[in-house]
């Protein structure tokens, strides 16, 4: 039989269950559009954490009786595949880990729905001309070292190792010595890389994320799409000194600098039309009695367009460095992160767009704000696609995020309409391509 949507719902509050942690002060929530009586939960799978760690062993017990083939690569990516006539491969997936106090859809959907339609194709005894893989992506978020596509950008080779080498999260551990604990040695990361050429084709389900579909009073969408980004982390130095000591004209405080800067980043994203925001904040010493000696924070900035992101990249530059002099402090911008923007496979599209029609009876093709693990096997070239479902609310990151049963079930079989394309779609690339 075909994917069991109802089957991926119940898998999704499984998971929420398991991986969950109550949320102090939380907001009451709903779960599928229904009001909950439950404690309001926050999801809690930060990658590289125990939680994280829970919800793949977990995940690998759902293909319990499914003849399927399990590893994790050197990037810390858990592959599960069923294997075809051939050994390339359709890749399905998404991410399991979270943000903290994140919701219970972001990611998993995308993974829980792969796996389902995998176990769809078993039972049904399709023989597959090409395997499929259900791809667990290590590290989607970056949420704890600010490096978005860590698993996915490791196979696709646009991942920095010494860029990241030296970054630390909040508890001032460095990235290379957590993920060592998790098997991931940074000097043989990119040896994930090995399995691009048995990629023959990979597709996305996920929420929107954003209120665009739920205004529109839009069921499913097409995606056609990425936005681009460039991140950055500005540092602010100044001079700390005592509170009540120090007139205020006499300061170089960098968390007034820092805040003026800000409060401009948001007006070059009004400028360009564009979505800029701050992010991370720290300061330092972070005591009521002193001014600050360094304040930074992380400046996230994402258009369609290239010229775009490069004239917002300028203005980045140029108004840290105006707001520094005029207050006397130090400045630096460091590059974070940089993607392009991202266009999918146009027969992709086009198969995801007929599915969207046939299913929601509205043909609907659009772009993603968000960064997903699409725009890392787009960039290597892969053939990609992706298709999204409704967020209510336009709410995401956050324990209320949430879609409605029926949408999210909808979503499911379209899904499965759209892989089970693929796979001819796929299977005669293959055979085209052995032929010249």
């Amino acid at each position: 039989m075909p994917a069991d949507p109802t089957r991926v719902v119940a898998d999704l509050l499984e998971l929420r269950s398991l991986t969950s942690a109550e949320v102090d002060g939380g907001i009451p929530q709903t779960v599928g559009g229904e009001p909950s009586s439950a404690p309001p939960l926050g999801s809690a799978r930060l990658a590289w954490t125990e939680p994280w760690v829970q919800a793949r062993e977990w995940f690998a017990s759902t293909f319990d009786g499914v003849p399927v083939e399990t590893h994790v690569d050197p990037a810390g990516n858990l592959w599960t595949t069923l294997v075809g006539a051939r050994p390339e491969r359709i890749v399905l997936g998404s991410h399991l880990d979270s943000v903290p106090n994140g919701g219970w859809l972001d990611g998993c959907l995308g993974v829980l729905a792969g796996a389902e339609v995998l176990r769809g194709l078993h039972r049904d005894g399709v023989e597959l001309p090409v395997s499929i893989s259900v791809v667990d992506w290590a590290d989607e978020e970056g949420a704890r070292f600010g490096r978005s596509l860590f698993g996915s950008g490791a196979v696709s080779g646009t991942l920095d190792v010494e860029a990241v080498r030296g970054l630390v999260d909040n508890a001032g551990e460095l990235l290379g010595d957590v993920v060592a604990r998790h098997g991931v040695e940074l000097d043989t990361i990119l040896t994930a890389g090995d399995v691009l050429p048995s990629i023959v084709a990979s597709a996305e389900l996920h929420i929107e994320q954003g209120p665009m579909l739920e205004a529109a009073g839009l069921r499913l969408a097409a995606l056609h799409g990425i936005l681009g980004v460039e991140r950055r982390m500005v540092r602010v130095k100044g001079q700390a000194c005592h509170a009540g000591a120090t007139p205020i004209p006499m300061r170089r405080d960098p968390t007034v600098a820092a805040s003026r800067m800000a409060l401009a980043v948001r007006d070059l994203g009004l400028e360009h039309d564009a979505f800029t925001t701050v992010g991370v904040w720290r300061v330092h010493p972070s005591v009521p009695t002193a001014v600050n000696g360094r304040t930074e924070f992380s400046v996230d900035m994402r258009h369609l367009s290239r010229d775009t992101l490069d004239a917002l990249v300028a203005g980045l530059d140029e108004l840290v460095a105006r707001i520094a002099r005029e207050e006397n402090v130090e400045a630096t911008v460091d590059v974070l992160w940089s993607i392009d923007p991202i266009e999918f496979h146009p027969d992709l599209v086009q198969f995801a767009a007929d599915v969207v029609e046939e299913r929601s009876g509205v043909r609907h093709v659009m772009p993603s704000g968000p960064m997903h693990d699409s725009a890392e096997m787009s960039r290597a070239g892969v053939p990609t696609v992706m298709m999204f479902t409704p967020s209510l609310g336009g709410l995401s990151h956050t324990h209320i995020e949430d879609t409605a049963t029926a949408d999210l079930e909808l979503a499911v079989t379209a899904f499965d309409d759209l892989v089970r394309r693929m796979i001819g779609w796929a299977a005669d690339r293959l055979a085209a391509e052995a032929a010249t």
